[in-house]
């Protein structure tokens, strides 16, 4: 039971790090954290794990992501879901297979949500261990850039860039929905406006007293105000979302 506590306890306690000691990771513990992400419950373990340790590739993400504390982790795993190694089992099973045409989003969603669980595993393995870990979307958003700079065969998409290394900061606990919102009985339970509000307002306080924005990214905004211009749609965003629902059809990733 102490043990159950223990593991409890790392994750009620976890943050999203940012701010990294420079250390490295050894080898073999890497190896354990990404054992611990295939442990997850899984489909047909649709996912791969890319370890960026090139100096020039990791600048490069850098760069696409626009996010300068990925420097400072020990080490950067590209998260990928991967029909192309399914395809090929499948192909090995039965050429006339659900792959082969555009008719099933099935796979894909099953895909993206295995990866998400290894991925849990993954962050959850590195805490025990001792670790801070970041996981970032840019990847996806620049999926197409990313794609080619590691040469990622059709089937394969970057899911998020998992940073890993020695905490050098202890954030405060982030804000999360109350539990009542999210865990329905029964049927689902629409929340009402108030209940939405209350919880935009309170998180946009919690943040904006840390100094959120400013220290993570040298913002000088309130954080509502930052939330209503990255949601807001502009022509801009439906055109690079456009470009990106385009790119991800192309490879395969049919949603």
């Amino acid at each position: 039971m102490s043990v159950g506590r223990s593991l409890l306890n790392i994750i009620y306690n976890r943050r999203t790090i940012r701010k990294f000691k420079p250390a490295d990771i050894p080898e073999e513990l890497l190896n354990m954290i990404v054992e611990a992400g295939q442990r997850a419950p899984s489909y047909n373990q649709a996912y791969s794990f890319i370890l960026v340790s090139d100096k020039e590739k990791r600048k490069a993400l850098e760069d696409i992501c626009d996010v300068k504390y990925i420097s400072n982790a020990s080490a950067i795993i590209v998260i990928c879901s991967d029909l192309n190694r399914v395809s090929k089992m499948y192909d090995y099973l039965n050429r006339n297979h659900v792959l082969t045409s555009d008719e099933y989003p099935v796979e894909t969603i099953y895909s993206i949500f295995e990866t998400g669980l290894a991925t849990q595993n993954m962050i959850i393995a590195a805490e025990v261990l001792g670790f801070g870990t970041a996981l970032l979307d840019c990847v996806l958003v620049e999926a197409e850039r990313v794609a080619a700079l590691l040469e990622l065969p059709k089937g394969v998409i970057p899911i998020g860039l998992l940073c890993i290394g020695e905490k050098d900061e202890l954030p405060p606990k982030r804000p999360r929905w109350p539990l009542h919102i999210v865990f329905h009985k029964n049927k689902y339970r629409e929340p009402n406006p108030y209940e939405i509000a209350n919880y935009v307002e309170e998180s946009a306080e919690m943040y904006d007293q840390e100094g959120y924005l400013m220290k993570y990214a040298g913002i000088p905004m309130k954080y509502k105000d930052y939330l209503i211009a990255k949601v807001e749609r502009t022509k801009e965003v439906e055109k690079k979302y456009e470009k990106l629902s385009k790119f991800l059809r192309k490879l395969g990733f049919k949603i």
